[in-house]
C-alpha cells in the first residue's frame, strides 16, 4: 500500500483489518470480505458461495432473519452483500456512533450463521437464476466468459445452475462454511469517520472466533474451445452480441493504459463505438466496451444490442473499429479527453465512503497496489498514445476474439472476426 491514509493490521491467525479514517465524512462504510468466490468452487457445487452469502442473512443463534433485518434498521444502516468470482462481501453503511453494534451484528452473521430455511432459500436462488435467463444481455456476457475462459472456473456463472444449487444440502453447506470462513480468508475494511485504534480493537474482539485455515490457491488455466463463436436461440425483440478476448490482471502495470484504451473504444458517449454504431448509423441503442480484471487474468469485452436486421452491420462496424485501434494511434484530443474522464470518474468516486471501502477490498482481493489519489492521477497522466496502441495490438486482434450471440435467428456473425 502506498496510500499513507490506509493502515493494515494483521492479527495472529491471519485475520487482517484495513482502516481509512476520513475526518470530513459523516458515515462509516464497513465491509467483511471473504476471499472465496465462484472460481474457487468444485463443479458439482457451483453456486455454493453465492448460496452461502444468502444464508448469512437467515439467522444467528441470537436472532432469526427478521431479527437481523430489524437490527440493521434499528441503527438506520444500509446493508447488503455480494458474491464475485473471487470474493464474498457483507457490507453496511451507517452513522459513526453505531460502529460497535454494526460490527458485532455482521461478525455474528459471518461467524455463526444458523443456515436456517436452506430449502426455501435454494428455491429463491432458483428463481434468481430464471430471472437472469430472462435477460439476454446478461446471458450473452456469460456465454462470452465461458468462451474466453473455456473449461476454467472463471468462465462459469457466479450464481451456479439449478441442478448444482439444489444439490447443496445442509451438511455440504456447513462443511463449506467451516473450511472457507477462516481467519486467513477473512479481512475487514472500514472507511469513513472512525477512530483507527478503536476500530482495530473491536475487530479483534468481535472476530476472534474465526478458525484457522488455508487460502485457496488460484491459477487460471483456460483451454481453447472448439469454436470461437456461440449462438443461443431466444425469442427476443433485440439481438444481443458480446465480443471479447483475454485482457490484463487487475494488478497489471498497464491497467491505466487499458482503462484508457477501453474508454476511447467504448467507454462513453464520445467513444468510437458509440459514435460510429449509434450516432452516425443508428444501428443500436446500447453499445459499449468494458474490461474485467481479476487477480491473475482479465477480459476486455464489447456489447451491442440491435435488431436482427441491423445487428450484422453493427458487428461489422465494431470489427472495423477494433481493427482501426490496432492500426493508428489515438489523437491527442482523444487521449486528453480520456485522461480527464478517467481521473474524474476515479477520484470523484472517492467522495463516497462505500466506494473507498470497496476500493480497498478489491485491491486486497486482486493483489493490486493501493495508490493515493495523487498517484492515481499521475499514473493516468503517464499513459501515452503508444501505450494504448501497444495494448490494442496485443488484445484486440480479430483472430483472437470470441463472440457470443442471443437472438431469434442464427446469423454468421463470426465471419466478421475472420
Amino acid at each position: 500500500m502506498s496510500d499513507p491514509n490506509i493502515r493494515k493490521k494483521e492479527f495472529s491467525g491471519g485475520l487482517r483489518v484495513f482502516s481509512e479514517p476520513l475526518d470530513e465524512a459523516t458515515s462509516v462504510s464497513l465491509g467483511l470480505w471473504i476471499r472465496a468466490g465462484s472460481r474457487d468452487e468444485r463443479d458439482e457445487v457451483a453456486g455454493i458461495t453465492h448460496l452461502m452469502e444468502h444464508m448469512l442473512f437467515k439467522g444467528t443463534p441470537e436472532m432469526n432473519a427478521l431479527g437481523i433485518a430489524e437490527a440493521f434498521e434499528s441503527i438506520g444502516a444500509q446493508e447488503n452483500a455480494a458474491t464475485g468470482e473471487e470474493y464474498t462481501v457483507l457490507y453496511a453503511r451507517f452513522l459513526p456512533e453505531h460502529l460497535e453494534k454494526a460490527l458485532g451484528l455482521m461478525s455474528d452473521m459471518v461467524l455463526r450463521p444458523t443456515l436456517a430455511d436452506l430449502e426455501r432459500e435454494r428455491e429463491v436462488i432458483v428463481e434468481e437464476i430464471k430471472m437472469y435467463e430472462d435477460r439476454p444481455d446478461q446471458m450473452s456476457d456469460e456465454y462470452l466468459s465461458s468462451l474466453i475462459f473455456h473449461e476454467d472456473t472463471l468462465g462459469r456463472p457466479i450464481i451456479g445452475s439449478v441442478e448444482t444449487v439444489r444439490g447443496v444440502d445442509h451438511d455440504t453447506l456447513t462443511g463449506f462454511h467451516r473450511s472457507t470462513y477462516t481467519a486467513p480468508n477473512v479481512f475487514v475494511v472500514g472507511a469513513g469517520k472512525l477512530d483507527r485504534d478503536e476500530f482495530e480493537r473491536l475487530v479483534e474482539e468481535k472476530l476472534s472466533g474465526l478458525p484457522a485455515g488455508e487460502p485457496f490457491v488460484r491459477r487460471t488455466d483456460p483451454q481453447t474451445p472448439e469454436s470461437r463463436f456461440f449462438y443461443k436461440f431466444k425469442e427476443t425483440e433485440q439481438y444481443h452480441v458480446s465480443m471479447g478476448s483475454r485482457g490484463l490482471p487487475a494488478s497489471s502495470g498497464d491497467r491505466y493504459a487499458m482503462a484508457a484504451l477501453n474508454n476511447v473504444l467504448g467507454g462513453g458517449m464520445s467513444s468510437r463505438l458509440f459514435q460510429e454504431v449509434r450516432e452516425k448509423r443508428g444501428l443500436a441503442y446500447a453499445v459499449f466496451s468494458y474490461h474485467q480484471g481479476y487477480s491473475d487474468a482479465g477480459a476486455i469485452k464489447t456489447y451491442v444490442g440491435s435488431t436482427t436486421g441491423n445487428v450484422e452491420e453493427a458487428v461489422k462496424v465494431i470489427a472495423e473499429q477494433l481493427g482501426r485501434a490496432q492500426e493508428e494511434t489515438v489523437t491527442d484530443e482523444e487521449l486528453e479527453r480520456t485522461k480527464q474522464q478517467l481521473k474524474s470518474s476515479t477520484l470523484l468516486a472517492l467522495e463516497s465512503t462505500a466506494a473507498r471501502m470497496t476500493r480497498v477490498g478489491r485491491s486486497v482481493i486482486t493483489g493490486s497496489e493501493l495508490l493515493s489519489p495523487e498517484e492515481i492521477s499521475a499514473r493516468i497522466e503517464a499513459v501515452t498514445t503508444e501505450d494504448i496502441l501497444r495494448l490494442a495490438r496485443q488484445h484486440l486482434k480479430l483472430e483472437n476474439m470470441y463472440l457470443s450471440a442471443v437472438g431469434p435467428k442464427e446469423l454468421d456473425l463470426g465471419g466478421y472476426l475472420n
